[in-house]
């Protein structure tokens, strides 16, 4: 047992630590236009009507293709001999732009390297090593006002960024201790009802006790690590439930992925279909992620963060009511 708590303890502060300082590295892309840590290469006579976002990623934009949107890019390598009808902004990286560029729109950068052709077109505004707008507070104070609308690029970053981060939490967590986040994943989806209960009960009963603690003063280290804890069960149960999306991602290409990829890949779909809900339908688009949070939340409770798997208590006539093996 004290094996086991070890290799928890060990996932779990790898993946805080990933949550907390680890920047931001290449996986694969998701989709054309979002290319992350892969290469990119939009022909020449071909169109992409849509923006483009580059995350670590290398673009190939060949003489004579054409982007009707916008292009992004955070810290990836970009070749530019096509025209872009749209704004580009780039935060890092290098952008190359050849003889055959054209830009009809603002190019706008920061702490990047831009080569630039004399014979590119950019046909509008550029704005280099530009810094956000600053707030003056009273004394004198200047600090970055990172919450307004200077540019929405920002926002985009930070949504794919906190994606990215969760996959890589998961696929840490998944190679130290794969069997817990299977058992929490099991029991989340044979007991859903017991799970989703428990995790709302939590939620409710556990920040009044929390608060409590911390009223007393000298108990407030306490009510802090009872808070870290809810965050670390909450994101335990999102993780196991990713690992159940990408398990059956995979038998549905009939190929059986390590754990490790198969978390990595599921928790990225699963939270960006989830916080993908929460930014485009704002009044209500967060219900589907609490509630998937909860049942997650009571999984972890219910089997002590995979470490025993969850064995309901027997039926009047003698069966058990969904008995989960340990794997």
């Amino acid at each position: 047992m004290k094996r086991f708590n070890i290799k928890v303890l060990s996932a779990i502060l790898s993946a805080i630590l990933i949550l907390g300082v680890f920047p931001i590295t290449a996986l694969a892309a998701s989709q054309s236009d979002v290319v992350i840590g892969n290469t990119y290469t939009l022909e020449s006579g071909k169109m992409l009507n849509d923006d483009l976002f580059v995350l670590g990623g290398t673009v190939n934009l060949m003489s004579g293709s054409t982007v009707n949107g916008n292009l992004f890019i955070l810290g990836g390598n970009v070749q530019a001999a096509g025209a872009i009808n749209g704004n580009v902004t780039v935060l890092g990286g290098t952008l190359n732009l050849a003889s055959t560029f054209v830009l009809n729109g603002n190019l706008t950068s920061a702490g990047t390297a831009i080569n630039r052709d004399p014979g590119a077109q950019i046909n509008g505004q550029i704005n280099t090593n530009v810094n956000p707008p600053i707030i003056v507070m009273p004394g004198g104070t200047r600090i970055p006002n990172l919450t307004s609308n200077f540019d929405p690029f920002f926002r985009v970053v930070g949504f794919f960024f906190r994606l990215f981060l969760w996959a890589l939490a998961a696929m840490v967590v998944a190679m130290f201790i794969p069997a817990h986040l299977a058992r929490t994943s099991q029991t989340a989806l044979s007991q859903p009802l017991i799970s989703g209960g428990l995790g709302l009960l939590t939620v409710i009963i556990v920040p009044i006790i929390l608060v409590l603690l911390a009223i007393t003063i000298c108990l407030i280290p306490v009510s802090l690590i009872g808070v870290l804890l809810m965050v670390i069960a909450w994101a335990f149960g999102l993780i196991a439930l990713g690992l159940e999306v990408g398990t059956r991602i995979s038998a549905m290409f009939k190929q059986v992925w390590h754990p490790a990829i198969a978390a990595g890949l599921g928790t990225l779909l699963l939270m960006s279909v989830l916080s993908g809900l929460e930014a485009i339908i704002p009044c209500v688009g967060w219900i589907p992620k609490v509630l998937v949070g909860l049942l997650g939340l009571g999984a972890v409770l219910l089997t002590q963060f995979g470490m025993k798997p969850y064995l309901p208590s027997l039926s009047p006539s003698g069966g058990s009511t969904g008995e989960i093996l340990p794997s």
